[in-house]
């Protein structure tokens, strides 16, 4: 069985409908991955609630936060910030040091390898890394 297709160049051509011939695509990273990458490089300063709503185009930025500490056994720091209308507040979350850093590099490669999406390089776990001192007090 035959079925007609346009390619690229607008030439019509023959391609079989039992062509089994596998494409290599690169899928999306998903929503998860988004934002801890995105907590990953926010580094000392941390993130809140809004600015993953912001910069990653994701809701329920506190729900990202305590799965990373439900799935590693990690803590992250919460520092409380009242919002700029006086009304209310939200927390600033931050990873507290670089061995929890680390650990979540290990889920986002590990979930890149599995999921067949891109993962971190060694120079962007490098630049995280950086970001993030040995020890740095605590706030």
């Amino acid at each position: 069985m035959q079925k007609k297709t346009r390619t690229e160049a607008g030439i019509i051509g023959q391609v079989s409908a039992y062509d089994d011939t596998r494409t290599s695509t690169i899928k999306p990273a998903p929503k998860k991955h988004r934002a801890r990458v995105y907590m990953m490089r926010t580094g000392v300063n941390g993130f809140t609630e809004n600015e993953i709503l912001r910069y990653c185009r994701l809701s329920s930025g506190r729900n990202y936060a305590s799965d990373l500490e439900r799935r590693l056994d990690i803590q992250l720091e919460r520092i409380n910030e009242p919002n700029g209308d006086g009304i209310g507040s939200h927390f600033r979350y931050r990873i507290t040091c670089r061995a929890d850093v680390m650990r979540v590099i290990q889920l986002v490669n590990g979930n890149a390898a599995a999921g067949g999406y891109t993962g971190l390089s060694q120079r962007e776990i490098n630049d995280i890394l950086t970001l993030y001192p040995d020890a740095f007090p605590a706030a």
